[in-house]
C-alpha cells in the first residue's frame, strides 16, 4: 500500500530516490510535496554530500549527517531507507522494490546503473510500467559522456558563463549552482508527462535528462542568433536589449540598491514624475525609448544621481505604485522579512530534533485546488528502513536484524 497524503494529486505514487546532491533530490523533493511517497535510498559508507551541507568541519560529530541545512530543505517528506545495492541481497531487495514502484528517479555517472545491473531493460523486466528518470551530466553519447557534472561546471559548459558579466569584463559565473534547479524542474516535468502517458498506454519508459541540456535550451536566442546569423552575443551587465533605464541603482545607506525597468515611454514620463522631474529628464537626448537606450550610459548616471538619495524599500514602492517594475536588491535576512514574500508563504518553518528550526523555502508553484504539503521534516539516515521493509517486502525483525548485521542496511555513517 502506498502512502499519501490526503487530497495530494500525487497520492499513491511511489518513487525510489537514488539522487544526490541537488538537481535530482530537487526533483524528487517537488514529487515529495505534492504527496508522492518517495523514498530515498542512501548507503551508509556514502550517505547524500548534502547531509553535511553548511556544517563546519568541526562539527561533523557522529549525528553531523542529520543536521545539514540543505538537506533538510531538500529531503522534506521524504522517506530513508539505506541499502547496499552492491551486495546480492540488497540488489534483490532494490528489485523487489521497483516491482511496487512507479518511478526510479537516478543521477550516477553515466554507467554506473549498469554496472550495478539495475539498468533500465533489468528493471523494465519487473516492471513493465516502470518510469526511470536519469540525469547524467553530459547524455549518453559523445565525447563529454562519462565526465562527471556539477552545476557550477555545467554553467560554463552550457554557454551561461559567457553571456552572464560586464561589457568591458570576462564572463562570470553565478553565485549558486544555478543549473542544478532547473535541470530539477525539467525532471520533474518529464516525471509527470510520462506519469500521465503511462495512463494511456500502461507502458513505462526511461527519459534522460542531461544536466547540461536544459541550461541550453533556456539560451534559445543567443544559440540561434549565432547558429543562423553568425553573431557571438555580448555581455552587457544588468542593460536590456531594448529598454532603459534597465538596471541597478544605488540607494541611501550602505550598499543599499534597487533595480528597475522602464520599457516605454508612459514608464519614463512616470519614472520622471516620481524622481520629482529634475532638470536632465529633460534632455533632449532622453526623449524616446531609443535616444534613452543609446545614451544609456550617461542616463543610467543621471538615474543613479536621483536615486541615491532615496531609501530602497520606499523608493521601490513608489516605482510599483505607478507601473513600474522595481525591486530592493535583498540580502537573504532581508528576503526572510519581506512582506510580499510572507503574504505568499514562500517560506515554510520546519522544525527537526536536531538540526534545530528554521524557515526553508516552499514550492514556487501553488496548484489551486491539490496545493504541496509539509508533512514530515528531512529523515535521519536509514530512518525508515523498518517501515519500508517491512510494510512494502514483509520483511521480520530477524531478517531486518540479520541486513544490518550483514551492512546491507544501516542506520548511522561509517
Amino acid at each position: 500500500m502506498k502512502t499519501a497524503a490526503p487530497g495530494a494529486i500525487l497520492g499513491g505514487v511511489r518513487v525510489l530516490d537514488l539522487t544526490h546532491a541537488w538537481a535530482g533530490p530537487f526533483t524528487t523533493q517537488l514529487l515529495a510535496d505534492y504527496g508522492a511517497e518517495v523514498i530515498k535510498i542512501e548507503t551508509c559508507d556514502r550517505p547524500d554530500m548534502l547531509r553535511f551541507s553548511t556544517l563546519p568541519t568541526d562539527e561533523r560529530r557522529p549525528d553531523a549527517y542529520n543536521r545539514g541545512g540543505w538537506f533538510q530543505y531538500l529531503g522534506r517528506n521524504k522517506l530513508s531507507l539505506t541499502l547496499d545495492l552492491k551486495q546480492p541481497q540488497g540488489h534483490n531487495l532494490f528489485k523487489r522494490l521497483v516491482v511496487q514502484s512507479d518511478v526510479v528517479i537516478e543521477n550516477f555517472s553515466v554507467g554506473v546503473m549498469c554496472r550495478l545491473g539495475l539498468d533500465y531493460a533489468v528493471l523494465q523486466a519487473v516492471n513493465p510500467r516502470l518510469i526511470m528518470i536519469s540525469m547524467p551530466g553530459y547524455g549518453t553519447v559523445g565525447p563529454y559522456k562519462d565526465f562527471v557534472a556539477f552545476g557550477e561546471m555545467i554553467e560554463p559548459f552550457a554557454g551561461l558563463s559567457e553571456l552572464t558579466g560586464y561589457a568591458d569584463g570576462a564572463p562570470l559565473r553565478l553565485a549558486v549552482a544555478y543549473p542544478d534547479p532547473v535541470a530539477g524542474f525539467h525532471a520533474a516535468l518529464a516525471t509527470l508527462l510520462a506519469l500521465r502517458q503511462r495512463r494511456q498506454s500502461g507502458q513505462g519508459q526511461h527519459i534522460y535528462i542531461p544536466h547540461r541540456e536544459p541550461i541550453t535550451r533556456m539560451l534559445g536566442a543567443a544559440v540561434l542568433d549565432y547558429t543562423v546569423n553568425g553573431r557571438t552575443p555580448r555581455r552587457i551587465g544588468n542593460r536590456h536589449r531594448a529598454w532603459a533605464p534597465h538596471g541597478c541603482y544605488p540607494c541611501r545607506g550602505p550598499d543599499s540598491w534597487i533595480t528597475m525597468a522602464v520599457r516605454h515611454d508612459a514608464e519614463w514620463t512616470a519614472l520622471c514624475r516620481v524622481l520629482g522631474e529634475p532638470a536632465w529628464t529633460h534632455d533632449p537626448r532622453f526623449t524616446n525609448s531609443f535616444k534613452r537606450w543609446k545614451h544609456a550610459d550617461l542616463l543610467d548616471q543621471y538615474v543613479a544621481a536621483s536615486t541615491q538619495p532615496w531609501e530602497a524599500t520606499a523608493l521601490a514602492m513608489r516605482l510599483c505604485a505607478v507601473g513600474i517594475p522595481a525591486g530592493v536588491v535583498q540580502t537573504n535576512r532581508d528576503l526572510l522579512g519581506d512582506a510580499h514574500l510572507r503574504t505568499r508563504r514562500a517560506f515554510w518553518v520546519i522544525a527537526h530534533h536536531l538540526a534545530g528550526t528554521y524557515p526553508y523555502p516552499a514550492p514556487s508553484t501553488r496548484l489551486t485546488d491539490t496545493p504541496p504539503r509539509f508533512v514530515r521534516p528531512a529523515p535521519n539516515l536509514g530512518e525508515h528502513n523498518t517501515d519500508v521493509l517491512t510494510r512494502l517486502l514483509g520483511l521480520s525483525p530477524a531478517e531486518i536484524q540479520d541486513l544490518e548485521a550483514k551492512g546491507v542496511i544501516g542506520t548511522a555513517a561509517r
